[in-house]
């Protein structure tokens, strides 16, 4: 079998489970509901285990494991760095494989229990947040996207203007990725209402970016001194057409079908803020590294904000019409999983192809190999 079925199986199963959750619009079903859920569970977590150099930082995570047991020199975070002593030397030994199966579920944990807790429709965020390729995402970054995951869940702290919670989740997040910093500015900004006044101001952003880019270099330079010693971090990814289409259309599907875009209700014009922020910064901060790593936090608002905008009041033209735009939706969704598969072998990516440890002598799996 090949990674690309693999992944295809990986999808439908968990997507079909996952239509079938009831969510919190039925609190009756709630037991059925957690046995959907432990299914799904297991379906994203059991892959994601039996990986190993699946992905494209596997082996340097490897490494980094070692650095962090030898109490060597390394970048990672100190939440992350203690947990990788405790398990090797709990199991006396540097067994890497329990830490990416760790690491997986946790952040599996953190992502189901954002979705369920937070969308209006699971089923339907369940699919896009698959379809999109967030989580075979995960194979890569592992601290990156553990942190995400954590903010993500942290999110509905925000629009219930729980911010002391709020924090200590994303304080968390940041002992994995430091990167998560930054939701502590990006989220209670766009928990705020905004006027006419406010979008401006983030168009002027938007084309300060396009003008003054050397200008923000410089300063990302000075918060971030250690990218000097590794030029190789500081060229960007470049413009990333995909990441922009995705925000322009679920904008333009808000305005298009919706009697009123950004509506009173909290959470949807919290997404919908949040989406409009990651237009301007993927269209124009393209020059910053690893851009992505900032998108995610507000871009990944999509897989809540598309099932939001179909459960709204929509324009008269549209009503009556949400199993048709659902499936338009659908399909969608199934063609960007295409392309996101056609370009899981690149370097960027690197998710195919899949490889297994099953298949792997014993020896290999216990010790470290520089």
């Amino acid at each position: 079998m090949t990674g690309a079925v693999l992944y295809c199986i990986i999808a439908a199963v968990s997507s079909v489970l996952a239509i079938k959750v009831c969510g919190r619009k039925d609190p009756a079903a709630s037991f059925k509901d957690k046995i959907l859920m432990a299914g799904i569970f297991f379906t994203l977590w059991i892959p994601a285990s039996l990986r190993i150099y699946t992905g494209n930082d596997y082996r340097t995570y490897i490494s980094h494991f070692h650095d962090a047991y030898c109490g060597n020199f390394v970048v990672t975070e100190p939440g992350f760095n203690q947990i990788v002593k405790a398990i090797y030397t709990l199991f006396d030994g540097e067994y890497f494989l329990i830490l990416f199966s760790l690491f997986s579920a946790v952040t599996v944990i953190f992502f189901l229990k954002g979705l369920y807790e937070q969308s209006e429709d699971f089923g339907m965020s369940f699919m896009l947040f698959m379809m999109f390729g967030l989580y075979f995402q995960t194979y890569n970054t592992v601290r990156y996207y553990m942190a995400l995951s954590v903010v993500f869940f942290a999110m509905r702290y925000v629009i219930k203007k729980q911010f002391g919670k709020f924090l200590i989740a994303v304080l968390f997040a940041a002992l994995f990725h430091k990167t998560a910093l930054i939701t502590l500015v990006m989220y209670p900004a766009c928990r705020l209402k905004w006027g006419k006044v406010h979008y401006i101001l983030l168009g002027i952003l938007g084309i300060s970016g396009l003008i003054f880019g050397n200008h923000y270099m410089e300063l990302f330079i000075r918060l971030y001194p250690s990218y000097l010693n590794d030029p190789e971090h500081l060229v960007s990814d470049g413009i990333s057409l995909v990441n922009i289409a995705r925000s322009a259309a679920t904008l333009a599907a808000a305005f298009i079908l919706l009697k009123k875009s950004d509506e009173e209700d909290d959470a949807y014009g919290f997404y919908f803020r949040m989406n409009a922020a990651s237009l301007v910064l993927y269209a124009c901060f393209s020059f910053v590294p690893s851009l992505s790593r900032i998108g995610y936090y507000l871009n990944i608002s999509q897989v809540l904000l598309i099932p939001a905008i179909l459960h709204r009041p929509r324009r008269k033209f549209f009503e009556g019409k949400e199993r048709k735009l659902r499936m338009a939706v659908t399909a969608c969704a199934i063609l960007y999983f295409m392309f996101f598969l056609h370009k899981a072998q690149g370097n960027t990516v690197k998710i195919l192809p899949y490889s297994t440890w099953l298949s792997y002598p014993l020896t290999e799996l216990r010790a470290f190999k520089g």
